[in-house]
């Protein structure tokens, strides 16, 4: 299927290059399971979890872009960052290595859980090399002195792709999924929701979705529910990844001209992140049992278990009553341990062994 976006503005298409990783449109289904008992008169949700068979996820849109970008620049690596058991870095391996760039995942340490294990494997399937570092200084320094090695090895220096994807290409590529939206909602496959919820790790994809829903005029309101630190999740950043967005779209396209991000266009939730990034949450984790019990759909207990604990408290409290609501799955569905199966851990570096080797947090489901 063309991209949404760039098939409304055809004259994108030679302006940004892009690669076609995903299999669209996702879904939208309806939650009937749970509307009755959240008091909500229409729940959906958009599945982007099934954006790609080779791995799902909200990633797979920003990267079609960043990495288009990656190969107009005849890039020989990437480097992408993120914490040890980081999406990103996985769905970035995995895309890189399918286009031939080859995968750098530069890692900092997190609490453990099994999806950890499960994504280190994967990228060590793919061929990513990986590196883990106790802080963000040495992570720096790191990535100085690979970029050093790459330039003397290659004679190119690697690309380096922000945390997360979360970069202005990134979200010009996330903003497709709300013109995908679009389209199912003037085909009658949805109807125009009142409010999205969308977690917000590294702002891009709710800065996606606020700039897509403002510049198609839609009356609807984003709610990103944050999961990580304010130095990576927060209204400020989202403003300036979204105007950077708009910026380079309106350099090609005048209607995106002078778009800019308000604090009306994008609602960020502040009390659901419990203890810190990657922590599991009683009420994150009963939203993923709850979920998994009434609709047969997986979550995870670092972003959208939290992001839908954040919904239902909302819609419990009655602030959602005879709204339409859509939930946006920005989480993974692809069954990555069966590709994973004859992967032997002790082949990674030694630094993540313990991955394999503690106990999860205490909050993780069997």
């Amino acid at each position: 299927m063309e991209n949404p976006l760039l098939a409304a503005y055809p004259g994108l298409s030679d302006k940004l290059p892009h690669c076609d990783f995903g299999t669209y449109p996702t879904p939208v289904e309806r939650l009937t399971g749970l509307e009755k008992e959240l008091g909500i008169k229409g729940l959906y949700i958009k599945r982007d979890d099934r954006s790609s068979n080779l791995y799902g996820g909200n990633k797979v849109r920003k990267l079609e872009f960043i990495l288009g970008d990656a190969l107009k620049k005849k890039a020989t690596h990437t480097i992408a960052f993120g914490y040890a058991g980081s999406n990103f870095t996985l769905a970035a391996a995995v895309f890189a290595k399918k286009v031939g760039i080859n995968p750098i995942s530069m890692h900092l340490p997190q609490q453990n859980a099994r999806y950890v294990g499960k994504n280190l494997l994967y990228q060590k399937l793919v061929g990513a090399e990986l590196h883990e570092f106790p802080n963000t200084a040495s992570i720096v320094l790191g990535t100085l002195a690979i970029s050093a090695r790459c330039l003397v090895t290659t004679g190119r220096l690697p690309y380096v792709i922000a945390a997360g994807g979360s970069s202005p290409l990134g979200v010009i590529g996330g903003m497709s999924g709300v013109y995908e939206l679009k389209r199912q909602i003037d085909a009658g496959l949805a109807p125009v929701p009142d409010f999205i919820y969308v977690t917000i790790g590294s702002s891009g994809t709710a800065a996606s979705l606020a700039l897509g829903v403002k510049a198609l005029g839609l009356p609807t309101k984003v709610v990103a529910v944050r999961v990580s630190d304010l130095q990576y999740a927060s209204f400020p950043k989202a403003k300036e990844l979204a105007d950077g967005a708009a910026r380079i779209l309106g350099r090609y396209e005048k209607h995106f001209a002078g778009i800019t991000l308000t604090e009306a266009d994008l609602t960020i939730v502040h009390d659901c992140i419990g203890t810190g990034y990657a922590c599991f949450s009683e009420d994150g984790m009963s939203a993923v049992r709850l979920f998994k019990r009434s609709c047969g759909i997986d979550l995870d207990g670092t972003y959208t278990g939290k992001t839908a604990a954040a919904m239902m408290h909302s819609a419990r409290a009655g602030a959602l009553k005879d709204k339409t609501v859509l939930f946006w799955n920005s989480y993974n569905s692809v069954k990555i341990e069966q590709k994973t199966k004859g992967v032997d851990y002790r082949t990674l570096p030694e630094r993540y062994h313990r991955y394999f080797e503690t106990p999860y947090q205490p909050l993780e489901m069997a």
